[in-house]
């Protein structure tokens, strides 16, 4: 049964001693969406007039694991993080499907896509920073600190049970850290042959998530890629777009207009 919580947020930011109280007005509706294929109910958040998923896809009609076709084979392939084999049912029991749901590469995420749903564009990701935090880019493309924590949700997956971030997960998007399954093409010295494998990283730092190709890209699709970085040096967080291969698999998260 859909259930729908309408929310008005006020929240002054005072992220550090040098900031000014800086006012944020946005409204959230919270509701669901059952995929049918299925039956899975996700959490889906609506922030001035476009409607996100608020968790990471799994639909998983297949596992392609480590079988050496699927890096570089075009069609649609679905990973979970970490599991290296083709079973269904053994990649939905591991704690990496339940946290994390799947990784797709580019294809799958295409047609995996729900009946009124899509990828989100850049305009898309554009207007929720705005939404939120009334957001500019820096001249290297980054996003402001206290905006990337108003995107990223449950404290325990980045780390930070601790953490005094009262920011945290502001928009209900509820970002996670599910890293990426990147290809890998080692050379076989005996053999003299390329051998794909997968390789899986990131988990627990990085979020990746597929944008929408938009006609111009032919290998590598825009993405965008938040890091919790640990290095005292940086950033505690950090968001930017990236270009990233088609073949890597990424997490989704589906858009649609009100």
């Amino acid at each position: 049964m859909r259930t729908t919580i309408t929310i008005i947020i006020i929240a002054l930011l005072a992220f550090c001693s040098c900031e000014k109280d800086r006012p944020v007005k946005f409204s959230l509706k919270h509701s669901t969406f059952t995929d049918n294929r299925d039956g899975y109910e996700y959490r889906t958040v609506t922030i001035n007039g476009t409607t996100w998923f608020a968790e990471n896809f799994r639909y998983l009609p297949s596992v392609d694991g480590n079988d050496v076709d699927s890096v570089s084979f075009d069609g649609p392939r679905y990973y979970v993080y970490n599991y290296n084999g083709t079973n269904v049912n053994e990649a939905k029991a591991t704690d990496e499907y339940k946290k994390y749901g799947a990784l797709y590469n580019y294809n799958a995420a295409v047609k995996c896509c729900p009946d009124g749903w899509r990828l989100p564009t850049k305009d898309d990701f554009e207007k929720l920073t705005m939404s939120i935090n009334n957001d500019k880019k820096d001249k290297w493309g980054n996003f402001e600190h206290y905006t990337i924590v108003m995107l990223c949700g449950d404290r325990d997956l980045w780390g930070l049970a601790d953490s005094t971030h009262y920011l945290f997960n502001l928009s209900g998007l509820t970002l996670t850290p599910g890293g990426a399954m990147q290809p890998q093409y080692p050379y076989d010295m005996y053999s003299g042959e390329e051998k794909d494998s997968i390789c899986f990283n990131d988990i627990g730092t990085s979020c990746f998530i597929w944008g929408k190709k938009t006609g111009r890209e032919k290998d590598r699709i825009l993405a965008w890629w938040i890091k919790h970085a640990t290095d005292p040096y940086q950033t505690e967080f950090n968001m930017n777009e990236t270009e990233i291969h088609k073949n890597c698999g990424l997490s989704v998260r589906y858009v649609r207009d009100v």
